[in-house]
């Protein structure tokens, strides 16, 4: 990969905001509306081909830093 690779999120309607990237991987918060009133929020892990959703980021979070291990 080049010094100018962007990570790319899913093309899943909502609102993408890049948390994290490492070469091999992106962490994403994905916001989408439930209704007039509230927004539901994922966090979502792509390493390809593997795509990883989560409830809480802390979880989520901690799964992304344990794949440095890998």
């Amino acid at each position: 990969m080049t010094a100018s690779y962007i990570p790319k999120p899913p093309g899943d309607e909502g609102d993408w905001t890049l948390l994290q990237s490492r070469i091999d991987r992106s962490f994403w918060q994905w916001d989408r509306r439930a209704d007039a009133v509230h927004t539901l929020t994922r966090f979502v892990i792509l390493r390809s081909p593997e795509r990883l959703d989560y409830d809480d980021f802390d979880e989520a979070e901690a799964m992304f830093q344990a794949m440095d291990e890998d």
